[in-house]
């Protein structure tokens, strides 16, 4: 049998799992830039995590860069197609770029997928169970309610 001291090396946090931490703190205090910078670094490191290419689309829309952000959303969307953080943040995306056609597309797809995850049952129904649907909902009535809105 093997000699064991009783107790177990400690480990360091796998890098990826760093980079995503960190960019998720930085998330939090709004500092998009480093958003971009870890997310990166994460899936560089982790190309099939979904979360990471979600929230570095939102970082990136946040600093204007569309094209990127729709690129991030994308892939995100590739990954795991039913990701309601990524369809809302889409549809987010489209109606400010003022495209409520994209944005209304978006926002079925995101109620076919909150039908399927959120039981019906639940109290309130899917919409008040459903964050992401709720909040494009709420973006898109705002959007067609402006003056000049489709």
């Amino acid at each position: 049998g093997a000699v064991m001291s009783g107790s177990e090396s400690d480990r360091p946090a796998p890098a990826e799992a760093d980079e995503y931490a960190r960019g998720v703190a930085a998330f939090e205090r709004e500092e998009w830039s480093a958003v971009v910078d870890h997310m990166t670094r994460a899936t560089e490191q982790r190309p099939w995590h979904d979360d990471a290419y979600n929230l570095m689309g939102f970082a990136y829309r946040k600093l204007g860069d569309y094209d990127k952000a729709l690129q991030s959303y994308d892939r995100a969307l590739k990954l795991n197609p039913y990701h309601r953080g990524a369809l809302e943040y889409l549809g987010e995306a489209y109606l400010e770029l003022d495209q409520p056609e994209l944005a209304r597309a978006t926002l079925e797809r995101l109620e076919v997928e909150c039908r399927r995850i959120v039981p019906a049952a639940t109290d309130g129904g899917w919409q008040e169970n459903c964050e992401e649907w709720q909040d494009l909902s709420e973006a898109y009535e705002a959007y067609i309610a402006r003056p000049g809105g489709d």
